[in-house]
């Protein structure tokens, strides 16, 4: 970790440069893995996590969808990605090195973005926000959008249509859940516009309200019941083995439950939507490629998947 000398008087939004090193195991044979056996990723990064420097901070569940996404390369390799709040975008860089074939990183914030892309430049990564469609397949380049969720539209939404959702800890803030949900279910459903569902549904509410679905794996009902260890959600799911399918778009959440009614009022949200949830935690172990991460907890994060 190397301090920035900075001219800011303001102790808060000082910066600093961390290179994260992801280690593989001997074991780890896949193409991902560079000869040293060692991936590093510098970061310019804030050592403010919480007050006014939230977006340019390292958060475990980044750290976790990184592990994830570099343990499992073809889940990955050749999609189209988008992440939601991607904050100092440690996860399109690992994602950039899988060779997803569209890596597009948005957040809402006009200074994250910078620092995004000032990140992904320290890793040779070309930035673009408004690249042409064609160029983007360029393994190389990423695009960067600026999209505050509460002002996202879904024609702007639907020019998009990514294969796989990512989105790290941003399960965070009651306010903005909504606007979240809003977003995954545009993001999606390539079948029909979101518009179209509430429309037919019950006047000034989320499809689905009213009805209860089997299929739904989690809900707010169930998760009530259990009232948790913040750090834990048990028994969730019954049989999380049967992963979704490739054909439809799926959303990876990685996420450490802080606060029980705010995870719940997630989960109330969704189902009003008509958003299936599974927990995959137990099922879809990444790799540890940090163990000399201490301060790393990982046993505290959930993986969600959201179809």
């Amino acid at each position: 970790m190397i301090s920035f000398k900075d001219d800011n008087p303001v102790k808060e939004n000082e910066r600093v440069c961390k290179c994260i090193s992801f280690l593989f195991p001997d074991c780890f044979k896949l193409s991902v893995c560079p000869k040293s056996r060692k991936l590093v990723v510098p970061l310019q990064c804030s050592l403010n996590m919480l007050e006014g420097d939230t977006g340019c901070s390292v958060w475990p569940s980044s750290l976790f969808l990184s592990e994830l996404i570099l343990s499992y390369p073809h889940i990955f390799s050749g999609k189209s990605c988008f992440e939601v709040g991607s904050g100092v975008g440690l996860v399109g860089i690992c994602l950039a090195h899988v060779k997803a074939s569209k890596v597009i990183l948005s957040d809402g914030d006009l200074s994250t973005l910078a620092n995004m892309k000032l990140n992904l430049e320290k890793n040779r990564l070309n930035t673009e926000t408004n690249l042409p469609e064609p160029s983007i397949e360029n393994q190389n380049v990423v695009k960067c959008i600026h999209l505050p969720w509460e002002s996202a539209s879904e024609k702007e939404l639907q020019n998009f249509m990514p294969e796989i959702i990512l989105g790290a800890d941003v399960i965070y803030d009651p306010s903005c859940l909504p606007h979240l949900v809003k977003v995954l279910a545009i993001l999606l459903n390539k079948k029909k516009s979101y518009i179209e569902n509430r429309e037919g549904s019950i006047p000034n509410s989320f499809p689905g309200d009213g009805k209860v679905n089997d299929a739904h794996d989690l809900d707010a009902s169930s998760f009530h019941a259990q009232r948790i260890n913040t750090s834990e959600v048990k028994g969730i799911i019954n049989n999380a083995v049967d992963l979704v399918s490739r054909a439809d778009p799926v959303a990876y959440i990685a996420s450490v439950i802080r606060n029980a009614d705010t995870f719940d009022r997630f989960l109330a949200l969704a189902d009003q939507a008509d958003l299936r949830i599974k927990d995959l935690t137990s099922t879809l172990r990444p790799f540890d490629l940090l163990p000399y991460m201490k301060s790393y907890d990982r046993s505290s994060i959930r993986l969600f998947t959201v179809t």
